[in-house]
């Protein structure tokens, strides 16, 4: 845990205090990092909460049309007790500061980082046997974004009812909409089709790895968390808390969890952030981490900014999703997946309407 401290307004003073002097030189992580461990030890403490608010607002960077978060350094516990046992031993780690997108990205924005048409006619240019395998990829991939990822679809039906150019969506068309399901249900207010606010989903891990690498360049380094880093960015500074919002259960009110049964995905911004800015990191998809599953791995974990094993064959998914009962939704919960190729046999079980992904970001010294 953070350093013990003295407690009281003196000392809360003194911290504030100490952390206006570095933003005042220009020291703005180290300002953070001073006050959210205070933040950590006295979460109670309204003046430095609202510093805390402050001084990561300041650091927030909008780039690549994305919003990244600074999620402080600091030291946590790593796991639960009541966990599953894969949670255990709780375990002390530091995670260096870095940067996290708010929201899991939209397919609207992983199509615009690609170079691709954005959606619903998104596709990799053809070429060799390799690409033609992965625009197959692609396309049974769409047809599950095509249901799950448009702003105002309130129900997933039939893929073929969920693309606008559609003849089923042609008032004047004289296809029948019945021979494939139920009319498509969307929002009243809704005039346009759009793939902006909703996570994107049924993206394989190696595929969000070669976006990140690919937009890396001499002044920042995109990749996706590491399991420690995205708990500790999920517990917004909350060091013994289960979920991004504190101790209470998780509810249609503070998360979108236990909705399967609706066949849909709710706004990545419906619900409050967590004390760092973040949406959704509780339910509504999935999150990849670039860390190999090992059962045991908290057990021989190092203290600073753990990896994860070196070899596996499933990566780490993080924090549950739409469709999955309160048990998954806390911040320690782990999900193994294998790591499928992009180009090799296509496997279903990454083409669902579950996963997702955030991008992280690290600043670099550059001459």
């Amino acid at each position: 845990m953070a350093p013990a401290f003295v407690k009281g307004r003196e000392w809360s003073a003194d911290v504030i205090a100490r952390a206006e002097a570095m933003e005042a030189l220009g020291n703005l992580r180290a300002a953070a990092d001073l006050i959210d461990s205070a933040c950590m030890n006295e979460p109670d403490d309204g003046s430095l909460a609202r510093f805390r608010t402050r001084i990561l607002n300041r650091l927030e960077i909008r780039e690549l049309g994305l919003v990244f978060r600074y999620i402080p350094r600091g030291t946590f516990l790593m796991g639960s007790e009541p966990g599953p046992s894969d949670e255990q031993p709780v375990h002390r780690v530091t995670v260096s500061g870095f940067w996290l997108t708010d929201v899991p990205l939209s397919w609207s924005a992983f199509c615009r980082l690609k170079g691709w048409r954005p959606p619903p006619d998104s596709l990799p240019d053809g070429g060799d046997e390799d690409l033609e395998r992965y625009r197959h990829q692609v396309h049974a991939s769409n047809k599950i974004r095509l249901q799950y990822t448009e702003d105002e679809t309130l129900c997933a039906t039939a893929w073929h009812l969920h693309h606008p150019n559609h003849p089923f969506n042609n008032p004047a068309s004289t296809w029948k909409a019945p021979l494939w399901g139920e009319a498509l249900k969307r929002s009243d207010s809704a005039l346009t089709w759009s793939y902006e606010q909703k996570p994107g989903v049924s993206f394989a891990w190696l595929e969000c790895t070669e976006l990140a690498q690919s937009l890396s360049n001499r002044q920042a380094r995109y990749r996706l968390p590491t399991e420690a880093e995205w708990e500790r960015a999920a517990r917004g500074g909350l060091p013994d808390s289960r979920y991004p919002w504190g101790n209470d259960p998780p509810s249609p009110v503070n998360c979108d969890f236990d909705r399967f049964l609706e066949l849909s995905i709710l706004k990545s911004r419906r619900f409050a952030p967590n004390a760092y800015g973040l949406y959704a990191m509780s339910g509504s998809v999935w999150e990849w981490t670039s860390d190999w599953y090992q059962r045991d791995y908290y057990s021989e974990s190092p203290e600073l900014d753990p990896t994860g094993p070196t070899t596996g064959v499933r990566k780490v998914l993080r924090g549950g999703s739409w469709a999955d009962c309160a048990e998954a939704v806390t911040v320690s919960f782990r999900m193994p997946m294998p790591a499928v190729t992009l180009t090799g046999k296509y496997i279903p079980a990454t083409c669902t309407p579950c996963i997702g992904f955030r991008l992280a970001r690290d600043e670099l010294a550059h001459p």
